[in-house]
């Protein structure tokens, strides 16, 4: 099993949901987040004109079967591009062991993910 954390564009978020979605693997996590880089970037807001070295961003975090990794990584790549220098980020981490929490009762128990 793997642990896959892709950042990608806040715009191409919709995208690369879907696509996962479409593509069977419907179980991850996200959350904003915002990535710093070395190149300025001129922005305007109400007529003014900053320079903004920092962009929102979506991290996702799937649990992955080491089967899927090749395709979700493909996924990614195809639904999150826009053609731009930076448009996401992949990095993959070997899970040793993953755990579900099988609840509802009293009789709450840990079930290993294979």
């Amino acid at each position: 099993m793997k642990k896959l954390e892709a950042t990608i564009r806040k715009s191409k978020f919709k995208e690369v949901k879907k696509a996962l979605i479409e593509g069977g693997i419907n179980s991850f996590n996200y959350h904003l987040t915002r990535s710093i880089s070395e190149k300025s970037e001129k922005r305007f807001y109400r007529g003014v004109e900053f320079d903004a070295k920092s962009e929102d961003r979506i991290q996702l975090s799937l649990y992955i079967k080491d089967k899927d990794v090749e395709t979700t990584i493909q996924i990614i790549r195809d639904s999150g591009q826009t053609g731009d220098a930076g448009d996401s980020y992949l990095a993959i981490f070997k899970a040793e062991k993953a755990y579900k929490l099988k609840g509802g009762n009293e009789e709450d128990k840990l079930i290993e993910i294979i």
